[in-house]
């Protein structure tokens, strides 16, 4: 038995351990070092299931359709269908105690089990294709099925947090679509012969760049129980940061406190920059050698064709040392305390049955928004808004006030809800802050 397995299944087994360990180390030390050893192992044992799930579900979608093009083989049968798998999963893992974890729980534990997916993907579905290929497709399938979980969980949290159907299904839905995508387009290009050099960095980064602005978003964010004891849903406490920051640039503009030390990115740590370093010189390197002694590299490994090396020898160490370096430069604190120049704000007029006040937004995301109120309203008020934007106005939008509360100062605060989203407002409003901070950004130059 032990003589049938070949030594190049061997190989690619133990690069796959290698490769899980190597990027379970990466995100395990870059940002989420205190963990329990049992969830990390029950996550793990998850990704079997979730493994089992997407052979299932395949095995079935091939009896239904079993000469699908290659779109379909791609995007449906292997990207759809597995991330769909794993979603499965990383639900199962949470849904139970999803009040005592945060974003940040799930973006790990989602690591892990999306690792462990593509370790067992990889060792399952081995095809004696060429060692080097296979080579390849491990050491770049894994972090992609891996990064997917950690972004997949990331959104499942926010879906389980989230109350309003909008933006739980909202947040959810782009967050699969975006791993589906970047997902479907790999195996696409390893079907279809697509230039790796090409294909590689594109969807390594891309999901890296998005994981690590989703990470330190996350930082920022409050566990579920927090929620509950704030009497306040996730929509609800993002809507409201967001409204104190606007304050924040306020009163800090009127004591002259400047926020510019407060910077979208931090220079990398001592350990990251030589990790840099270190897979940076072997990419130079080996295309150096390749140049000054290509016979050497046909002699030594006559099986390697030359797109496969620069895949393997130049293209990769590259992403790795872009990863060490801009693993953590992402300031968490930019997201929340951080404002640009001029903020926009949208002049409101609120109508109840006994009052009529005028007020002001300084942000809107969907159908929900918080304003500064002169009295305390019961809750679930049903209100009229008036809606301005410059000399644009919206008349006569129904919606509630969901709550109504008084801070420490003195002053009260509602969050309302709107009955239906005013599309033609949010198209205005995002079109006149997209044209504002465009302008703050040359006035700032101008200044400086």
């Amino acid at each position: 038995m032990i003589s049938q397995i070949s030594v190049s299944s061997l190989v690619i087994f133990l690069i796959n351990f290698l490769t899980l360990g190597f990027y379970y180390s990466f995100y395990r030390f870059h940002f989420y070092r205190f963990t329990e050893s049992f969830l990390q192992y029950t996550a793990f044992a998850f990704s079997f299931f979730s493994a089992g799930v997407a052979i299932g579900l395949q095995a079935g979608l091939l009896q239904f359709n079993p000469n699908g093009g290659p779109i379909w083989n791609a995007f449906f049968l292997s990207s759809f269908v597995e991330e769909f798998a794993k979603l499965l999963g990383i639900y199962l893992f949470f849904r139970k105690n999803q009040d005592e974890f945060t974003v940040t729980d799930g973006i790990f534990y989602g690591l892990v089990l999306g690792g462990g997916f593509g370790f067992v993907e990889n060792i399952l579905y081995f095809i004696n294709t060429g060692l080097w290929s296979q080579v390849l497709r491990s050491i770049t399938a894994l972090p992609i099925h891996m990064m997917n979980g950690g972004i997949i969980g990331a959104y499942l949290m926010m879906f389980l947090f989230h109350k309003n159907p909008i933006f739980k299904w909202g947040k959810l839905t782009f967050g699969f679509s975006v791993c589906v995508a970047i997902h479907g387009f790999y195996n696409l290009s390893l079907s279809q012969e697509i230039n790796l050099l090409f294909a590689l960095p594109i969807c390594i980064l891309s999901l890296f760049f998005l994981l690590e602005l989703t990470i330190a978003k996350s930082r920022i964010l409050v566990p579920g129980h927090i929620l509950k004891l704030m009497n306040m849903t996730m929509e609800q406490y993002e809507i409201l940061s967001r409204h104190n920051r606007h304050e924040g640039w306020i009163q800090n503009i009127q004591k002259h406190i400047s926020t510019d030390g407060i910077r979208l990115l931090q220079y990398p740590n001592l350990r990251h920059t030589i990790l840099t370093v270190f897979f940076l010189v072997p990419g130079v390197f080996s295309v150096y050698f390749l140049y000054d002694y290509p016979h050497l590299i046909s002699q030594k490994f006559p099986d390697l064709a030359i797109q496969d090396y620069f895949a393997l020898f130049f293209i990769y160490p590259i992403i790795l040392s872009l990863m060490f370096f801009f693993a953590g430069v992402l300031n968490p604190y930019f997201f929340r305390d951080r404002m640009l120049a001029v903020p926009l704000f949208s002049s409101v007029d609120l109508h109840t049955k006994d009052s009529e006040e005028n007020s002001a937004i300084f942000h809107i995301q969907a159908n929900m928004f918080y304003l500064p109120t002169s009295q305390v309203y019961p809750e679930n008020t049903k209100v009229k808004f008036d809606l301005w934007i410059g000399l644009d106005c919206f008349v006569g939008l129904s919606g509630t006030i969901l709550w109504c509360k008084e801070n420490e100062e003195g002053n009260c605060g509602a969050m309302c809800q709107l009955d239906q989203i005013p599309f033609r407002f949010l198209f205005k409003w995002h079109y006149v802050r997209f044209r504002q901070n465009f302008k703050n950004l040359f006035l700032r130059r101008v200044m400086v």
